[in-house]
């Protein structure tokens, strides 16, 4: 979802409050809102997530979940979020 990635927070919330079910929603890559999110190294977007009950754990097209997107992007801030999950 693009504006997971864009870290516009109040955006985020306003849609997923309106449609919970656009937390899943996916790109042609498989990502998700988590792993857009973790990319970015938006946390306050981690943290809508998690207060949404979303799935840390979905995995994308080559079976990457949101660590491994964190570790690889160097995303420090998003990568202490998550295991602090």
């Amino acid at each position: 979802m693009f504006v997971a990635e864009s870290g516009n927070v109040k955006e985020f919330t306003r849609l997923i409050t309106a449609d919970p079910s656009k937390l899943n929603v996916r790109d042609s890559r498989g990502r998700a809102s988590v792993h857009q999110a973790t990319v970015r190294n938006h946390v306050t977007i981690l943290e809508v997530i998690v207060a949404f009950q979303g799935n840390l754990n979905l995995t994308d097209n080559h079976g990457n979940n949101a660590l491994h997107l964190a570790v690889e992007s160097e995303a420090l801030e998003a990568l202490e979020y998550l295991l602090s999950k």
